[in-house]
């Protein structure tokens, strides 16, 4: 390999090194185009699969052993994954010898899974927010509580959000439409940036920021009919339920819906029953409405999930709501209104 080569390989794992980083942290719409550009590149998408193949290898050791291998990364000799195995052996302890035919079929697995050929698993956990790149280089941020998984090859871009909230930034490609499968229904898109939300009880939302998207109704399995179908361009929201829609497509301030991604939720005037519903995504501590006048108390503002003692004291300052922490449980009462005072307005004699 002479110098410019490895000059080149070096400026790749460099700049495949900084987008693992920035997705990471969140791209901008700018940014994520920056990507979209980058990672066409056949060689440069190589790379960036290949660091990230390393990186789940990595997890799998502790300390030095876990160093060499993320050093590994910025070695322009190394051809292939595969060939770092053998390496890593020579010098491990005895006891590394005897999976070391475990690891190398974990090599190989993952290598096809990278590629997306097998079907890969992302999840978060309660509180949780991660940003993903799908094996095709699309982004996902997933909210908490969210389990979606790559059903699809390099020629079928699909997946299947099993529940939970993810954000897509789909890169753009015509030649293969991106689908989201949920239970009952599809979401397909060429490129563009949406919301789509599939709650505890099977409905759907889903909210388009940029492009457009089609959205059909399965009611009788994938390859058949749909059982309706709608279109949703920018700025646009339909919601949905296993029968049928729910909230045919309306228009909405499509940014707000996807402030979860700076760690707020962002209400418009919504019953305190449902305000209760999105915030308990958040947080493993169970609240309960014990008052029916509390839950069609209207709330309204941008409150924040990352401090949810906060965001409920904050509550029971702006809203007619008692909160109260009672066996391991949170307890929303009703506040009335102060009595108006009979004295005031009235004439002395």
């Amino acid at each position: 390999m002479n110098i410019l080569n490895i000059l080149k390989r070096h400026l790749v794992r460099s700049q495949a090194a900084d987008w693992h980083t920035r997705i990471g942290s969140g791209l901008t719409d700018a940014e994520r185009r920056g990507f979209e550009g980058w990672i066409a590149n056949s060689g440069n998408g190589r790379e960036f699969r290949t660091q990230r193949f390393i990186l789940d290898v990595a997890t799998e050791f502790k300390g030095r052993r876990q160093a060499e291998v993320l050093a590994s990364i910025a070695e322009p000799e190394v051809a292939s994954p595969l060939a770092l195995l053998p390496r890593w052996l020579a010098s491990a302890p005895t006891w590394a010898a005897g999976v070391a035919a475990l690891l190398l079929v974990a090599v190989g697995w993952s290598t096809l899974r990278s590629e997306g050929y097998i079907p890969q698993t992302y999840q978060t956990a309660t509180g949780q927010v991660r940003n993903v790149v799908l094996p095709d280089g699309s982004i996902v941020g997933l909210n908490t509580q969210t389990e979606l998984e790559w059903v699809g090859n390099p020629n079928d871009r699909r997946v299947r959000l099993i529940h939970g909230e993810a954000y897509f930034q789909v890169v753009h490609d015509p030649s293969r439409p991106f689908r989201i499968l949920l239970a009952h229904s599809q979401v397909q898109v060429l490129g563009t940036s949406f919301d789509v939300y599939q709650m505890a009880n099977g409905d759907v939302r889903v909210s388009v920021v940029t492009g457009t998207v089609a959205v059909e109704g399965l009611d009788n399995g994938v390859g058949a009919p749909p059982s309706w179908s709608r279109r949703l361009t920018s700025g646009q929201q339909i919601e949905y339920s296993p029968v049928g829609l729910v909230a045919d497509v309306h228009s909405i301030v499509a940014p707000k819906v996807i402030r979860w991604r700076q760690g707020m939720l962002e209400t418009q005037g919504e019953p305190l029953s449902d305000f209760v519903s999105d915030l308990s995504r958040y947080t493993t501590e169970r609240i309960v409405i014990a008052d029916p006048r509390a839950a069609t108390q209207k709330v309204g503002g941008a409150f924040s999930v990352r401090n949810i003692d906060s965001t409920l004291d904050r509550l029971g300052r702006i809203a007619p709501v008692t909160v109260r922490h009672e066996n391991g449980e949170v307890v929303l009462g009703y506040r009335p209104p102060p009595a108006a005072d009979p004295g005031k307005g009235t004439k002395s004699p």
